[in-house]
């Protein structure tokens, strides 16, 4: 889908209100695929210590995601951020007990719990609105993953989950945005440019 002339911000707003209208019984079946096509993937397979976030609102449920990972035995390193500062940091929970709703609602881990060692992420799964095929990605403003993703190895794999519809066409990437190497949708793996 082309979105010649949209700001970031139209992007956004548009993006947004077709995932909020996606049915509900579609979006299950996509999120299941998704995590599927995720599950089988050989860079996930091999990695141990998996940077995730939890989906909110009409985001991809990365929960039932997490849930099943644990089993798996991965280490899940879940956002917390600090709002005065613009600062996030990953850290490890056992299960999903382990979180609590910041101020807007989103699930992080208990402010109790230490930051993981970031030198030791093997893979980030990136949230988003909007992503190109070449990996430029429009978030929700904040920077959080941008200034986080800068101070990781730059070896560490980023994997982006969408629904097919939120691949765009021209979105403009600025020098400071970090681009996915992964992006997974209900539909396919882009391996990007």
């Amino acid at each position: 889908m082309g979105n010649k002339g949209f700001s970031k911000k139209e992007i956004r707003k548009l993006i947004i209100r077709k995932r909020d209208n996606l049915d509900k019984r579609i979006k299950e079946k996509y999120d299941e695929d998704i995590k599927n096509i995720l599950c089988e993937n050989k860079i996930f397979l091999s990695c141990k210590n998996i940077f995730i976030y939890v989906g909110f609102g009409s985001e991809i449920n990365t929960s039932n995601y997490i849930e099943e990972f644990l089993k798996m035995d991965k280490n899940i390193l879940i956002p917390r951020t600090e709002i005065e500062s613009k600062k996030m940091d990953a850290v490890q929970i056992q299960n999903l007990c382990d979180l609590e709703k910041d101020k807007y609602g989103i699930l992080e881990p208990k402010r109790s719990i230490n930051a993981f060692n970031k030198s030791e992420i093997n893979l980030v799964i990136l949230p988003g609105v909007a992503f190109s095929e070449s990996g430029d990605r429009i978030g929700y403003g904040g920077g959080y993953y941008d200034r986080y993703l800068k101070t990781l190895k730059s070896s560490v794999p980023k994997i982006a989950l969408c629904y097919e519809f939120q691949i765009q066409n021209n979105i403009i990437s600025e020098p400071h945005d970090i681009k996915a190497d992964y992006i997974i949708t209900e539909k396919r793996i882009i391996k990007c440019k």
